[in-house]
């Protein structure tokens, strides 16, 4: 086992003739310079807050930044592996939590101020003690930001980017170094998160609770975390980010407004003499919210909401694009029997089993070869037809093993023969669970013409290129119903 140490190179050494998609860097590299990008904004930020404590625009740059970091080292912690300790964390969340209370006491007056034309005369009154109680309250916390910043941010952020811009990778001699692009991570993250959400909507659908729809809205800022970094590079993604953004702004105006009902609520009891004004703000504002959560459960509750993220696809075929990632280019058919020619070569034995899902599935694949040599790899492919995106990856046993059994609902079993013929390679794929043979062959682009082998064309019924019921995926959910 072999180390090599990287830094990332200074931007003028970097830069080729051609300018590359940063989605086309390693993963290691990419997800790194994309973490010190949001501690530079930090660092302007809080250049700018040192100056002047109450500037609103570096409160919020500030603010975003620290977000959109912890997402960073969250999302991608498996290629960020160490990166930052738990020291740096733990000071992150001290940070966030900071801003994060100033954030939410200008939203509270937000709201105050903006509902004041709309109260009741009796809720005015209640508002008003509202407003003076958050105003306090704000002037204390900013008061503390700066020190923050300078204690858990200015004093620890060289050690930050030494520990991003340095880091090692494990090698095996004699073995070809695999290099994941960034894109590929981004998709499979992607994929999960969207998984994640799926669950989220289908939990508040079931029972509609304020935590329930908290998780909901948690979910929705996750993907959208994802996203966020590549809009400018990937500007596809800008219709399903506006989804996102809508339902997360809903869900968000919801629990706002139901805490501020709470708030309302919890000052009556602190406060005599005002309950009955305090009481009417509360009402107001719990009316306020239950419209909000109507809103979003006629929109993606009642109406399936998840249906919408099949834009997920598209943006996900437009990160691998971005990359220069290869698209696989194949025709499919359908045969009555495998050809002699095919069995006459040695077979692979194929178990594929696909993780739940419904917009982007997963799919996890072992294979045994004649010669007793197995491989397992995690896949994700986008889209139907012809041409179709596909990313993969090898993975360890013990990782399949643990995540197979949650195939169960849908696999499939093959013998795949594979017959060289000219330029093109043959794959002739004999199903173990059901009387089924299909043949596939890779092509250099989606117009090339391919004549049928002599071998191969007596066997072949007919084209089931594009055909939805012969993709392997939806054989599986077939065969598992």
């Amino acid at each position: 086992m072999v180390t090599d140490t990287h830094a990332p190179t200074p931007p003028a050494e970097r830069t080729p003739a051609v300018p590359l998609s940063p989605l086309a860097r390693e993963a290691f590299d990419g997800v790194r310079a994309l973490a010190l990008d949001w501690i530079d904004r930090l660092s302007m930020a809080n250049a700018r807050l040192h100056e002047q404590p109450e500037d609103a625009e570096a409160l919020h740059q500030a603010r975003v930044a620290i977000t959109r970091l912890r997402a960073t080292l969250r999302i991608y912690r498996s290629a960020l592996a160490p990166g930052l300790g738990k020291q740096a964390k733990r000071e992150l969340r001290s940070l966030n939590r900071a801003l994060g209370g100033v954030r939410d006491l200008d939203v509270r007056l937000s709201w105050l101020r903006e509902q004041e034309e709309k109260f009741s005369d009796l809720a005015r009154e209640g508002a008003a003690l509202l407003v003076h109680a958050a105003e306090r309250k704000r002037a204390s916390r900013l008061r503390r930001v700066a020190p923050a910043l300078s204690r858990h941010f200015s004093a620890r952020v060289d050690d930050w980017r030494h520990s991003l811009t340095h880091y090692h990778v494990a090698r095996t001699v004699g073995e070809p170094v695999r290099v994941q692009p960034l894109s590929a991570l981004v998709v499979q993250q992607l994929h999960h998160a969207v998984h994640q959400l799926e669950r989220s909507i289908q939990q508040a659908a079931r029972g509609r609770t304020q935590d329930e729809l908290h998780e909901a809205r948690i979910a929705f800022k996750r993907v959208r975390a994802l996203l966020v970094p590549w809009l400018d590079h990937v500007p596809e993604g800008r219709p399903l980010y506006a989804i996102l953004t809508d339902a997360q702004d809903t869900l968000g105006d919801m629990r706002d407004t139901h805490l501020l009902a709470r708030a309302a609520e919890d000052a009556s009891l602190r406060q005599p003499g005002n309950e009955e004004s305090l009481a009417a703000v509360a009402e107001h504002f719990e009316q306020l919210s239950n419209a909000k959560r109507a809103k979003f459960e006629a929109a993606w509750i009642e109406q399936d909401g998840v249906a919408a993220l099949v834009e997920v696809a598209h943006v996900a075929h437009a990160l691998t694009a971005a990359a220069g990632q290869q698209t696989e280019i194949e025709r499919k058919f359908l045969l009555r029997e495998a050809p002699p020619r095919a069995l006459a070569t040695p077979g692979v034995r194929i178990a594929q089993g696909w993780l739940p899902g419904e917009t982007l599935r997963e799919r996890l694949r072992r294979s045994v070869y004649a010669d007793g040599k197995v491989e397992w790899t995690r896949t994700v492919k986008v889209g139907m037809g012809i041409a179709r995106v596909e990313v993969e990856e090898a993975t360890e046993p013990m990782l399949f093993e643990t995540l197979w059994p949650l195939t169960s609902a849908a696999r499939v079993e093959k013998v795949r023969h594979a017959v060289s013929d000219g330029a093109y390679v043959w794959e002739v794929d004999v199903f173990l669970d059901r009387g089924l043979v299909l043949a596939e062959v890779e092509l250099p682009s989606a117009d090339t013409l391919v004549t049928l082998p002599e071998w191969l064309a007596p066997y072949v019924i007919r084209d089931v290129t594009g055909e939805s019921e012969y993709v392997n995926a939806n054989l599986a959910r077939s065969k598992a119903t």
